[in-house]
């Protein structure tokens, strides 16, 4: 009988030479009864860095340290900025947006000159620096004159026309002297507000006029017809969708908004006609035959009854009949003067007289007339130079800032030893000194507004938005 564990027994596997026992897994020198090992592996030795792995390493680890510092600087201190911007932009003054710099003399002086700046394009802002820095004014009553420095290429019609409105009535509520300086460029609405002036100075590199309206209009129709696009407004009227850029306008949607143009343009005439002496045909204004070339062909009609006239006045022989032999030099009288002779010869020198200022009145009106046919003959929109401007009788002098300080202290009788001259300017936060406007204004928005809304400017055509 063979039991399993026999070591007699030949059959059993787990008998030493065995035929069935296992070969041995690692040869015949390893016992069987040994577990297996892993092959002899020497242990790993790390090769010691290379120099140029030493610096890169140092050089990152030094750039990300650096920049971690610098976020983490500036995040703090642009965090403190935003807490505290509110309270270091408003001061504590009513009239917190406009500060004032002495430019000569000191409070005690019996008067003071203020500077007040225009710049930029005019916008319609009622409660900007503008307003306030004349309610400023009103509430100084050591103002004695106010020197407006424009340097502005103009802006919409209605602020340029607010900004009028506001300088006139400053001028008439205290009865002071208003004298315009001219900066670089005081052109289309830029010299609408200088007409409020009694004295305009323009530099001699000024430029400025650009007399006229424009709106500017865009029309995609064309590239919106190509990409597929169309407009599909849905309006209560026919006329309520005009100025659409992505369809073409009809001839009336251009009649209208030309309409626009020319009660634009003819507002402008009159302001130029109302604010200089030369255009309102004053008597007392010296009448010299301008020498530009543009009013070349325009023959100035003046007062003096010996000068040419283009249409002279007919003049009737019963009213030369009827007149005294000493009273040939007088003027023609009308009709109704010579029934007046008639039925009162007592009264004959009166009736003279009164005939003598109709004439006068009747010339007054025709020289009005002769100068605005000038005006519009000049008013082209075209950019004149401080020459041509003064040859057009659009300015006064060619002067600097200091030329027009003096003349509005002579005008208001203070002398340069007792004058305080100041400079309104618009006083800025810390905020506001960090974050420019151009940077705090939508570029998108603002362009948006250009094309969708079309509006009316009295503005220089290259200062467009």
């Amino acid at each position: 009988m063979n039991y399993p564990n026999d070591p007699n027994n030949s059959e059993n596997p787990n008998v030493p030479n065995s035929p069935n026992a296992p070969t041995p897994p690692h040869g015949p020198n390893i016992p069987h009864n040994k577990p297996n090992q892993p092959p002899f592996r020497p242990p790993f030795r790390p090769q010691p860095p290379r120099f140029w792995q030493i610096v890169l390493k140092d050089l990152a680890a030094t750039i990300v340290g650096v920049t971690l510092f610098c976020v983490l600087s500036f995040s703090l201190f642009f965090g403190a900025i935003g807490v505290l911007a509110t309270a270091l932009s408003q001061p504590s003054s009513a009239n917190y947006e406009v500060t004032e710099t002495t430019i000569k003399g000191n409070e005690r002086s019996a008067g003071k000159i203020v500077i007040l700046p225009i710049e930029g394009i005019i916008q319609t802002d009622e409660t900007g620096f503008i307003p306030k820095a004349i309610n400023a004014i009103r509430e100084d009553n050591r103002v004695r004159a106010v020197v407006l420095r424009v340097n502005s290429p103009g802006g919409t019609i209605a602020g340029s026309d607010y900004y009028l409105h506001l300088l006139k009535k400053l001028k008439a509520d205290l009865e002071i002297p208003v004298v315009v300086s001219m900066g670089d460029l005081a052109a289309s609405g830029g010299y609408y507000v200088s007409t409020a002036a009694d004295k305009i100075f323009a530099e001699r590199s000024t430029m400025t006029g650009s007399i006229g309206v424009i709106i500017p209009m865009y029309n995609a129709a064309e590239l919106c017809k190509k990409i597929g696009v169309r407009s599909n407004a849905i309006t209560s009227g026919a006329m309520k969708g005009m100025g659409d850029f992505m369809k073409e306008p009809t001839p009336e949607e251009t009649a209208i908004w030309q309409k626009s143009v020319d009660e634009s343009y003819e507002q402008f005439l009159d302001v130029i006609m109302s604010g200089r002496a030369y255009y309102r045909a004053e008597e007392d204004v010296e009448i010299t035959r301008p020498t530009h070339e543009k009013l070349a062909g325009v023959r100035v009609k003046t007062i003096d009854k010996t000068a040419d006239s283009e249409e002279p006045v007919q003049e009737e022989p019963s009213q030369e009949a009827d007149a005294p032999d000493e009273e040939q030099t007088a003027e023609p009288a009308s009709d109704e003067t010579a029934h007046a002779e008639q039925d009162a010869p007592e009264g004959e020198t009166l009736v003279q007289e009164e005939g003598a200022e109709e004439d006068a009145h009747e010339d007054q009106l025709v020289l009005k007339a002769q100068r605005e046919a000038e005006l519009r003959q000049l008013a082209d929109g075209r950019i004149y130079s401080a020459k041509e401007a003064k040859e057009l009788y659009l300015i006064d002098e060619i002067g600097f800032l200091d030329d027009a300080v003096a003349a509005a202290i002579e005008m208001t009788g203070l002398s340069d030893s007792n004058v305080h001259v100041v400079r309104y300017e618009e006083e800025k936060g810390l905020f506001d000194e960090l974050m420019p406007k151009t940077v705090k204004d939508d570029p998108l928005d603002k362009v948006v507004n250009t094309v969708s809304v079309p509006r009316g400017y009295y503005l220089c055509p290259r200062a467009l938005p």
